[in-house]
């Protein structure tokens, strides 16, 4: 289920670090008010292994911004939108009555109006392959030890020849965690149209990340599809990446 809220900032405009995901992680957490399942989300999650999966993702804001280099800041004007999807229909929910009902909210400690919270569910028909858009960066990394024993990340571009087995490899996890059962069929990705400026190097709690944006093409089974809708594709999909919308 996706959720899209519209707002506004009551001062004209809404000032925000480069790098905001945290800041939005930040919020949603806050919204949540069934505290059972803010606490199971955070805390918790699904697992498989030692991985956790918190089953939400969420995209960058859109709308008429300015960019401020020097400070290391982003302002954004006028109207903003912002989507927010899992494939638990609670938190959606949860999320959706919260933005109805309250009337004060503030991001990044500035007050915003929350003009519009529409909610939906997917529509959309079997196809072989299906074409999709990037709404947050993709993400997926490999971590391993080198000689000195020093732990490392290695991110994929989506050029290299095992990005989209890792793609399938986390889907293959998140899937498991959530339904407790192993998917029996295979998922492709490739990009579509992806250039060198479509690459995004941001920070999260002082993590460096890279990630892509731009347009690729999925192969699999509807029910896959669905399922990686709402909660993203690649890695790191609550702290803001893998969002992607369908190319009619």
């Amino acid at each position: 289920m996706r959720m899209i809220i519209q707002f506004r900032p009551k001062n004209g405009a809404l000032i925000l670090p480069i790098n905001y995901e945290e800041v939005l992680q930040g919020f949603l957490y806050r919204s949540i008010q069934d505290f059972e399942l803010a606490h199971f989300l955070h805390d918790v999650g699904y697992t498989k292994e030692k991985r956790r999966f918190k089953m939400f993702t969420f995209s960058r804001l859109y709308g008429t911004y300015r960019i401020h280099r020097h400070e290391k800041k982003i302002e954004f004007f006028d109207q903003v939108t912002w989507y927010i999807s899992s494939a638990l229909d609670s938190l959606i929910v949860n999320l959706a009555q919260n933005y109805l009902l309250r009337e004060q909210f503030a991001l990044n400690g500035q007050p915003i109006h929350i003009e519009e919270t529409a909610v939906k569910r997917l529509e959309i028909s079997e196809k072989r392959s299906y074409q999709i858009r990037m709404l947050s960066p993709l993400t997926v990394y490999s971590t391993y030890e080198n000689q000195h024993g020093e732990k490392r990340t290695h991110f994929f571009s989506p050029f290299d020849a095992e990005f989209s087995k890792m793609v399938e490899k986390n889907f293959y996890n998140k899937f498991q965690a959530y339904f407790q059962q192993a998917p029996t069929e295979k998922v492709t990705i490739s990009p579509i149209r992806v250039t060198k400026r479509d690459k995004v190097i941001t920070v999260f709690k002082g993590f460096r990340i890279n990630a892509w944006n731009g347009m690729y093409e999925i192969q699999a089974p509807l029910p896959y599809v669905k399922f990686m809708y709402d909660v993203g594709i690649g890695s790191k999909n609550s702290q803001g990446f893998g969002m992607f919308e369908f190319i009619e």
